[in-house]
């Protein structure tokens, strides 16, 4: 990886966000959780990779050519997937949370300022979503996401085929994450400011300036949904949208999705809208 781009990752790696970052290939994989795990050893913090179902000595051969050194395991360790999330098979939050935080409190106990994590739960997801658990999943990436206020940071990696089409999906991952991390440009977004961002610019150049602000003031006094809450309320917005423009209400939520995928990196499919609407 170029220099100059070490560099900048580096100052954008922060001790207290939770990240996301959706993937093409594993070679984009790589570049940004080996980019995460460098960014917190040169932080003097620990770094754990949690690996999903990639051979472990090849994997080690690829952090060496990175130039990550394995040598201590107390300041890069290398774990499953499975071990983090399913020990035993069965998931529950509450036990993901404590994991991380038992390898938090090891950390800081070892004399290190924090903890940088680097997971890959793309086969864990196919897992929670074959169970029907998908809303468990998530619920669980907005409590990691309240351990990460702690003095650590984690980048969590999905393949961009488990969002390309989902957009509720999406959606919710963004909500539970701080930034986005483009795998291809290696570039951090900022989840809440992108989406005030898009949909701003997209109201402003379908329905005027104008229109545009009376819309913002209308969703704050009638919804109490200020324009800085937008994602946290993205579904809410979107009913508001509907009752305001009926199923005009679709191009204008196919605008903004359009648009927020192109800024994190991911092809829009366009099949559906931000929320699933009843047929009449």
């Amino acid at each position: 990886m170029p220099k100059a781009l070490n560099i900048m990752f580096t100052k954008k790696a922060l001790l207290g966000d939770h990240n996301v970052c959706f993937y093409d290939s594993l070679e984009e994989k790589q570049r940004v959780l080996f980019s995460n795990l460098k960014a917190g050893l040169d932080k003097g913090c620990a770094a754990v990779y949690v690996a999903t179902e990639e051979n472990v000595k090849q994997l080690k051969s690829e952090m060496k050519k990175f130039g990550l050194k394995l040598e201590d395991p107390k300041k890069l360790r290398i774990t499953s997937s499975q071990q983090m999330y399913i020990p035993d098979g069965e998931f529950h939050v509450d036990r993901v949370v404590d994991n991380f935080m038992s390898v938090l409190d090891e950390s800081l106990d070892n004399g290190f300022d924090g903890m940088f994590v680097s997971s890959d739960v793309s086969k864990v997801f196919d897992y929670m979503t074959r169970k029907g658990k998908v809303e468990e999943w998530l619920k669980c990436e907005r409590e990691l996401g309240r351990t990460v206020q702690f003095p650590a940071e984690g980048i969590c990696a999905y393949t961009k085929k488990q969002v390309i089409s989902a957009n509720q999906v999406f959606l919710k991952l963004i909500q539970a994450h701080k930034n986005t991390v483009n795998a291809k440009k290696l570039e951090f977004v900022d989840n809440e400011k992108i989406c005030i961002q898009v949909v701003m610019e997209k109201l402003d150049g379908i329905l005027g300036k104008e229109s545009s602000e009376l819309i913002f003031r209308f969703l704050e006094k009638r919804f109490s949904i200020p324009r800085i809450k937008i994602l946290p309320q993205i579904v809410e917005f979107s009913q508001c949208l509907e009752l305001l423009f009926g199923d005009g209400a679709i191009t204008i939520e196919k605008h903004i999705l359009k648009e927020l995928h192109n800024k994190t990196g991911i092809e829009y499919a366009g099949s559906k809208c931000l929320k699933k609407r009843s047929k009449s």
